[in-house]
């Protein structure tokens, strides 16, 4: 086996002969004048994480109840496994959705909730059994069978509404914020066991969310949205490092952003004349520019050195005064104010216990990135 196979295996958008398992194809949904979500389309793989990530409003979860058949596209196409779900009633798409607010039957146990539907399709006892006994294995909730949701903790009613829609075993699962109702270190728990659970079935997930730390964690591949449109398709990797515009660059993560213009138009290279920061900025490869176009860098706050002393080794430097810290524990924020007024975030990890060298406000510091750290964006 060479090495390609196995990559292409694990990252199936990245072979022309692979077949999507969910296609959107020019999908848009209007309310009335309103338009929620314009001409989107997209392709997702079989046993994908697929994360629909934008802010409130962008149209993610209006896609997402398209998929479901709970709303019904303006225009376009959606097809699942090969088949064309125009005219598909919610309940005949061999599709499941897992509200944010779990949905379950208050006066049920935890079984019956499980073995609800499944009774509803009409399944014989003994293998409506062994079904929900199989699946609370695989939430590990076994013990907790007999009990009533009102009895669990966030975290179990979250397991036990996954169990409840995984146990039809549908080949695409949907889930909106899923982990939203969940504490920051319980989420980060669960996120590791929804992915665990997702792997050993083999069902493909899209999960509508808004937290952008999620996303990165949970997902094969990232679709960003504002304004009812995909703005980039990527792994968590491509979203972060390589954001095709400036609205990605702002959402994902921290960022600072830096305008200017073209100075310097060279085949490998191009320096961008930046007020902001009092000098040029050096970019170590060509663009598609000309010589006085308005332009923007963006640069990571973690992929800035601090330092009070001169940073030789860094092709971009600029200096300023510090007038923020912010210990976070595992790192520290500094925020920098340029002479231009521009307030710069760097982000250093706290690699020992203690740092005799600490920067504290009102310090004079130096800044510095290496070429490639940053990358040019549009508006």
């Amino acid at each position: 086996m060479t090495d390609q196979q196995p990559m292409t295996a694990a990252r199936p958008w990245t072979d022309p002969n692979a077949v999507p398992f969910l296609q959107i194809k020019n999908i848009t949904k209007k309310f009335g004048a309103f338009v929620a979500v314009e001409n989107v389309s997209l392709d997702v793989y079989k046993g994908e994480i697929f994360c629909l990530l934008g802010g409130s409003g962008c149209g993610k979860s209006t896609l997402l109840r398209m998929l479901a058949g709970f709303e019904t596209p303006t225009s376009g196409q959606i097809i699942i496994d090969g088949q064309d779900q125009d005219g598909v009633a919610p309940y005949d798409r061999e599709t499941n959705m897992m509200f944010q607010s779990y949905a379950l039957f208050p006066h049920m146990t935890v079984e019956k909730n499980i073995a609800y539907g499944l009774k509803r399709a009409g399944l014989p006892r003994a293998e409506i059994a062994t079904r929900v006994t199989d699946i609370l294995s695989l939430v590990q909730m076994d013990r907790f069978a007999t009990r009533k949701p009102h009895q669990l903790s966030g975290g179990q009613r979250q397991r036990i509404a996954l169990a409840r829609s995984l146990v039809k075993k549908p080949k695409l699962l949907m889930l909106d914020e899923p982990l939203g109702a969940l504490d920051k270190k319980l989420r980060e728990e669960t996120q590791s066991e929804l992915i665990k659970i997702q792997e050993s079935l083999g069902v493909t997930f899209v999960v509508v969310t808004h937290d952008q730390e999620e996303a990165m964690t949970l997902s094969s591949r990232i679709g960003v949205m504002t304004d009812g449109q995909i703005v980039q398709v990527g792994t968590p990797h491509e979203i972060y490092e390589y954001p095709q515009n400036r609205f990605v660059a702002d959402f994902i993560g921290s960022v600072n952003v830096f305008e200017g213009r073209i100075k310097e138009d060279g085949e490998d290279h191009v320096i961008i004349a930046s007020p902001e920061t009092g000098t040029d900025i050096y970019v170590p490869h060509g663009i598609v520019g000309v010589e006085g176009q308005k332009i923007a860098i963006a640069v990571r706050p973690e992929k800035i050195e601090i330092s009070k002393k001169q940073l030789i080794d860094m092709r971009n430097n600029i200096n300023g005064v510090v007038d923020e810290v912010s210990y976070m524990g595992n790192l520290t924020n500094y925020h920098v104010a340029l002479s231009s007024g521009k307030r710069v975030r760097v982000s250093q990890s706290n690699r020992t216990r203690d740092d005799d060298d600490a920067l504290s406000v009102g310090d004079k510091v130096n800044l510095g990135w290496a070429g490639r750290a940053g990358v040019v964006v549009t508006s």
